[in-house]
Order: structure tokens, then sequence, then C-alpha cells
């Protein structure tokens, strides 16, 4: 099994990407969407040209009110792809879909053989704990994708996780991944307040999308690009504050920290 810091380096927001000792040698591509048919037109893209799996979140503007429902929805979309392994991608905060993970997960296979696991983004850690509990013969991937609880979520089951904060946190994140793998939690817990005090302080602010290319554009000195409307651009103002937070916080390295094409965002 890869440890945990292998798993997360590289992780990104926008698939779901186990990873192995041997670096990233799987792309699991998300393909959800509002209609059942762009999601299997989708999930048969993903099949032609060699992905090594597929995600999906529930559709969220005509809901699917009850697990059965949910699921005859998946399974219509994992039938369109039928080689590649399945994952359920559990974010209710924005689905608006408040069916519950452990619940889904019970008799899942029987219905979609190829379901492998699931991305879970919900702060619901006795929902997140069943899952783990219930089904840990079934050697499914359990991705957890709130980073502000990733200690959390490891000590409960997680074999990986997906997340955006990775991009600019990773160094840190990768140090409480080493102390948690030593059994050194005291310092994992320190690791992880600290990436807390910065996600709670952005949050503050007002944090989403916009606000996270920014400070991936920061960071690596990338230009993300402006988010897509009805999204704004991150402020000056916010950008000058996340700046400060990250060096108060000694995460970055001040020559880490790149603002040159910050306008580009």
């Amino acid at each position: 099994m890869a440890s945990p810091k292998k798993k997360l380096q590289g992780l990104v927001a926008a698939t779901i990407t186990p990873m192995t000792e041997h670096g990233l040698d799987q792309i699991v591509i998300h393909v959800g969407a509002l209609s059942l048919k762009e999601s299997q037109e989708l999930a048969q893209h993903a099949a032609k040209i060699g992905a090594d799996g597929i995600a999906v979140i529930a559709p969220f503007f005509l809901k699917p009110w009850n697990k059965d429902n949910l699921i005859n929805f998946l399974k219509e979309v994992a039938a369109a792809a039928p080689a590649l392994p399945f994952y359920y991608y559990h974010i209710p905060a924005l689905t608006g879909v408040k069916i519950r993970a452990e619940e889904l997960l019970d008799g899942i296979q029987d219905k979609i053989p190829t379901f492998q696991g699931l991305k879970f983004s919900d702060t619901d850690l006795l929902d997140f704990g069943q899952c783990v509990d219930q089904n840990h013969q079934r050697q499914f991937a359990f991705l957890f994708g709130v980073d502000e609880q990733l200690l959390s979520a490891l000590v409960m089951g997680a074999t990986g996780a997906v997340g955006s904060t990775y991009n600019y946190l990773g160094r840190k994140t990768n140090q409480m991944l080493e102390a948690f793998e030593r059994k050194d939690f005291s310092s994992a817990l320190n690791h992880q307040f600290c990436i807390q005090r910065f996600i709670n302080f952005v949050v503050k602010l007002g944090f989403g999308v916009s606000q996270t290319k920014a400070i991936m554009t920061l960071v690596s000195g990338i230009p993300m690009g402006p988010p897509r409307l009805p999204l704004q651009k991150a402020s000056r103002e916010f950008t000058d504050n996340a700046k400060a937070k990250l060096k108060s916080l000694d995460v970055l390295s001040f020559t880490d920290l790149k603002d040159g094409n910050l306008e580009a965002c």
C-alpha cells in the first residue's frame, strides 16, 4: 500500500488521482453532468482516451431524492464505460443531494460491479467513518476531500486525498503525513492546525475558486487565468492578505511567493 505522502503529491481538485509508490499512475476523470446522456458520452470518451477510471457527482438541478434514484443514475453512467473503475464524488454542500454516503455504499457493487470507491468531500465524519467501518473488507478507495480535516480522516482510515489547497500547502501537508506515519501525532496535529489557521483566515475573507486560482498563481508564478462567469476575480486586497498570512505561518519561504502574474487572474 502506498504511503499517504505518495498519494498526495500533485493532487488537484479537477481530477481524482490516487497514487502509488511509483508515482502518478492513474488518471480518474470526472464525467458528471446535469444530463445523463452527457455523462454517458463523457464516460465513453474517457474510456476511449485511455483513462484509468471515471468519477461522477450526483445531478444537482433535478436531484435524486433517495438512494435508489441516485444509484440508478450512477449505474447508467458506469454502464457507458463498463471496463473502467467507477467512483462516486460525494459533495453535498454543492450538489444539495443529502443522501448519506454510508447508505449509498450499502450493496452498491450489486448494482454497479465496477464501483471502486468514493471521494468524500463533506465534513460529516460520522458518515465517513461508517463508510470505512462497514466496507473495510471490500478494499474500496476512500479519498478525502476536506483538506482542513484530513488528519481526522486518516485516523478513520482514509486511503488518499484530493484537494485544492495541496497545490500551495502541499509541503505542510506532507509534513503532517510524515508525522502521522511515524506515529508522532502531536506534531501531525500541529501541522494540521497550521493548515487550518490559513484556511480559516481566507474563509473569513471570502474564499472560493477565484481566490484559490490567485493563491496558486502567487505561489507558483504560473498565471492560472481568470475564473469563468459568474465568478469574479480575486481582489488584490485578498491576495495581499493571503500572502501576508502565508508568510506569517512560515508555510512557504518568502522566495516561494511570486505575484508578478496576478493581473491575469
